[in-house]
């Protein structure tokens, strides 16, 4: 995919980065011909020192060519402005990182496709290393949360196949993989097997507790 990232605050640089190891290609707009410098000789991140505010580098970046738009600039006002002209030019799919929670609406509005909001996505991650240290990695969407889960020696899921794991309504195992393969839903779940399963948001409780009652060791 060909990304186009406008602002190379940390996270703009870091998702940037990110991509690039995953085989996109990916272009940075930022004002800051230093921070534009250091990380194109650092990595694959393709770069426009200019204003993403301007249409004429936006039209350099190829943004209406893009899969999708990402804006990580400074605050709020920025970003909603760099989405509102990225669609003028073309842009398909327009994404935000969003400060404030009652801007939301405001983004919405503007037809940008998806806001982030950082400091909740880090909380809601830190939450869950805490309250369920069996969570290696999980994702949240509107509707839904997936969870990726590494199955560790004592839990009592141990011994037991998919089909005898009998999940709730709004709750359902997605795939169990080993050494890179997937099982099917006789196969025994062992240690060191990972577990992804997706749990519905109007079912949050009920999956909270099949989790415990599975994945905690005892």
């Amino acid at each position: 995919m060909y990304i186009v990232i406008a602002g190379l605050s940390d996270i703009g640089k870091n998702l940037a980065e990110l991509l690039v190891q995953e085989g996109n290609q990916v272009l940075v707009i930022d004002r800051d011909p230093e921070k534009c410098a250091a990380i194109a000789e650092g990595s694959d991140v393709m770069v426009i020192a200019g204003n993403a505010s301007q249409k004429a580098v936006l039209e350099e970046a190829r943004v209406r060519n893009s899969h999708a738009f990402i804006s990580a600039a400074g605050d709020d006002s920025e970003n909603l402005m760099l989405c509102m002209i990225a669609k003028e030019v073309g842009a398909k799919t327009v994404i935000s990182l969003v400060d404030a929670a009652e801007h939301t609406e405001t983004f919405e509005q503007a037809g940008v496709s998806l806001q982030v909001n950082p400091h909740m996505v880090a909380a809601a991650y830190i939450s869950r290393l805490i309250s369920q240290p069996y969570v290696k990695d999980y994702l949240s969407f509107e509707r839904a949360e997936i969870f990726e889960i590494g199955i560790a020696e004592g839990m009592k899921c141990i011994g037991r196949s998919i089909a005898e794991i009998t999940t709730p309504n709004g709750v359902k195992v997605l795939v169990v993989q080993r050494g890179g393969k997937y099982l099917d839903e006789n196969s025994k779940i062992q240690p060191k097997d990972w577990l992804t399963l997706i749990v519905n948001r109007e079912s949050a409780k009920k999956g909270t507790e099949f989790m415990n009652k599975w994945f905690t060791k005892g």
